[in-house]
């Protein structure tokens, strides 16, 4: 009897050892998996005439569900956010402000020719349960927990932030892919596509079952407006200014000279009294010049192929008006078009 236990114990021990060392193994593969991510900018969208952009990225079944339960306040970035959590139990960064409309749109944009882009989901109103008193956005909030004007974006289980990616430096230096992307900053006039909004986010396992490192230009809501420079203050979501801005100014030694200049010009702003943000926006600037004219006619090919009715569904996403939507979709249409022809 003591013989059999001792077998019994031997071989519960082997069986153990064996499995420890073959998690150890599983272990192994993931880690290395994940040290050599494939690094991905963009993926053929495919037919661009059949993609919805009124939900962009997202869709119907993975919009936000209220109830919504605030949860904290967030002190980053320039405009008021704060995370709720929804009815399936989905954590949500909120958004108020200029840029929740802006950045519902942009978003859509980038997806629908092959790129990266977060889900937003656009409320008029959304009543949030336990919301304290906020530090910044007030004037977004009404009588019981009711905030105006905000953009829903999700914390997806699927999705590991990683670190932030250069212009400059990075493993697309050169390709039409990189360059389409900055004529979409520009096109957009996104002033705020700075490093620190560049994320790459990796994903399960893709072909031959390697991690894939996916690389975003995040936070697009500061767009829509002029993005600066000579034109003055830099706006984002009003027609009027974006309106008032060039796009492509002329060719020069095969590269497109676009109307990017982001420097504040206004004396007292930050550019002025912290010369190293000064320094990095004169870096954007740099990193979206020399852009090839076939590389922006390649993404101005992309864009061509989006139907007005397409456009305005992004607007309609974030409930813009008519009068203002048809007036951003023809602006959006001739700076397509100057793409095409160049």
């Amino acid at each position: 009897m003591r013989l059999t236990t001792t077998f019994l114990l031997s071989l519960l021990l082997i069986t153990l050892g064996s499995i420890a060392i073959t998690e150890s193994a599983d272990a192994q593969r993931l880690r290395r998996a994940r040290s050599s991510p494939r690094a991905v900018i963009w993926r053929n969208p495919g037919d661009i005439k059949s993609r919805n952009l009124l939900y962009g990225p997202g869709s119907p079944q993975l919009a936000p569900v209220e109830p919504f339960t605030f949860i904290e306040e967030s002190k980053k970035g320039e405009s008021p956010k704060f995370d709720v959590k929804d009815a399936r139990g989905v954590v949500w960064t909120v958004k108020l402000g200029e840029e929740a409309q802006a950045e519902t749109v942009a978003t859509r944009l980038v997806w629908s020719v092959g790129y990266f882009a977060q889900e937003a989901y656009y409320f008029d109103e959304a009543r949030i349960e336990n919301l304290p008193k906020l530090s910044r956005g007030r004037d977004f909030v009404l009588n019981d927990g009711i905030v105006v004007g905000a953009r829903f974006e999700p914390e997806r289980k699927h999705m590991t932030e990683g670190p932030t990616w250069d212009w400059d430096d990075n493993a697309f230096r050169g390709t039409r892919q990189l360059n389409g992307l900055k004529v979409l900053m520009i096109l957009l006039n996104n002033y705020d596509a700075r490093k620190d909004n560049n994320k790459i986010y990796y994903s399960r396992p893709g072909e031959a079952g390697r991690y894939e490192a996916h690389h975003y230009v995040s936070d697009l809501g500061a767009s829509l407006g002029r993005s600066g420079g000579l034109g003055g203050k830099r706006t984002k979501n009003d027609l009027e200014s974006f309106l008032s801005t060039r796009f492509v100014m002329g060719v020069e030694d095969g590269a497109v000279e676009f109307d990017y200049d982001t420097r504040p010009t206004k004396l007292g702003h930050l550019s002025v009294l912290y010369p190293p943000y000064y320094r990095g926006e004169v870096k954007k600037e740099k990193s979206m010049r020399g852009i090839p004219v076939a590389h922006a006619r390649w993404i101005g090919s992309l864009l061509g192929q989006l139907t007005d009715e397409q456009l305005r569904d992004a607007f309609r996403a974030a409930h813009y008006n008519d009068a203002v939507m048809e007036g951003y979709v023809e602006a959006l249409r001739d700076r397509i078009n100057q793409l095409q022809q160049l």
